[in-house]
């Protein structure tokens, strides 16, 4: 069983003795993938840090969130996988349909080739999506290292997502991500230019070690509708900086499950960054000798976050912020406990 719960006695251990006095009676989690049976085509599967799977249901969510947060309420933000070699219209029409709005919020994949305004604002609407997630692959036309911000998110599409109110959970292209010049000035004009649409920089703007994210948040600090999900953050420094530099209200957790899931840890090395997991994967530093015994990218990501909060002394209040209410305001309503959802209702989200 590679997905490292507290159905495994050390993972138990690690929660009721470092994090059952900390984690929030609430939790919501602003970064999951989900898609269904049928989304990777046929002999495909997707490597959750060197552990094959080839689907991640709601259903198995549902599972997960209860035994890696035991005896807490939790809610989630969900997107599809986003690749452009998968089924993307069935990733989101399953998702839509396997989240109520309550618990579980639906965010759509969006592939700039889709180019029919209409027909996106449309499928927006009628199935209840609250937000988008583009990502640089999807932009075929340009090697991954050349995509802009722009050619993920094209006017046509920003227009409805600021019409709208809807949240972006952007996945900062380029070599250099959240320090690159040109991903600097594109994310502040389109801040700027759509006021009503929200900004969620992904994984901090995939600033996962501290050179990369130091001097780059001054000039974005002070756009209302900029936020950043934590999802994979395990640099306990990366995070103080985020806290003591941005607005507590502008900060928001996230796991990326189920890759969150897996063994293994987020180290920076001589100011860059890789990933060290039991067993080989194509983005780590595998531990081929079997020396370490791990848990999850997830239980580090909660340790960086305490110890971040630690070592600034921040309160409670801060901490209820990023687990829960943060998100919850962002998403215009209060999410509702396990076996409490009502009838299915996405309402608009409010303004930034």
């Amino acid at each position: 069983m590679w997905r490292e719960t507290t159905k495994h006695e050390r993972n138990r251990k690690i929660w009721d003795e470092e994090f059952d006095d900390f984690v929030p009676d609430r939790v919501l989690d602003f970064h999951v993938h989900v898609w269904n049976e049928g989304v990777i085509p046929d002999g495909g599967s997707f490597s959750c840090a060197g552990h094959d799977i080839t689907k991640y249901d709601v259903e198995g969510l549902k599972q997960d969130l209860g035994e890696v947060y035991p005896g807490r309420r939790t809610s989630a933000v969900c997107f599809g996988l986003p690749d452009p070699r998968y089924d993307r219209e069935r990733n989101n029409r399953r998702l839509a349909d396997a989240c109520d709005g309550v618990r579980f919020f639906p965010f759509r994949l969006f592939d700039p080739a889709e180019g029919d305004a209409q027909a996106v604002r449309r499928d927006i609407e009628e199935r209840g999506f609250v937000g988008l997630k583009p990502y640089p692959d999807y932009v075929r036309e340009k090697k991954t290292e050349d995509v802009e911000l722009r050619d993920m998110l094209p006017d046509w599409i920003m227009e409805i997502a600021d019409d709208l109110a809807l949240l972006v959970t952007v996945h900062l292209p380029r070599k250099q991500r959240l320090a690159d010049p040109l991903n600097q000035r594109q994310l502040v004009d389109l801040c700027r230019r759509y006021r009503r649409a929200r900004i969620v920089l992904a994984h901090v703007g995939r600033a996962y070690f501290l050179k990369n994210v130091v001097g780059r948040l001054d000039g974005l600090r002070d756009l209302p509708n900029l936020y950043y999900d934590v999802a994979m953050l395990n640099h306990w420094e990366v995070l103080a900086h985020l806290f003591r530099t941005v607005g507590p209200d502008r900060v928001l957790y996230g796991s990326d499950a189920p890759i969150g899931l897996a063994p293994g840890k987020s180290v920076e090395i001589n100011d860059q960054y890789t990933y060290v997991t039991p067993v080989p994967w194509r983005l780590s530093i595998s531990d081929d000798h079997g020396r370490l015994t791990f848990t999850s990218f997830l239980y580090e990501g909660l340790r960086a976050i305490r110890k971040a909060v630690n070592h600034l002394g921040l309160g409670e209040s801060f901490v209820k912020g990023i687990f829960f209410e943060n998100g919850t305001r962002l998403l215009g309503r209060r999410a509702s406990p396990p076996g409490k959802a009502g009838p299915r209702r996405v309402p608009r989200p409010r303004g930034g």
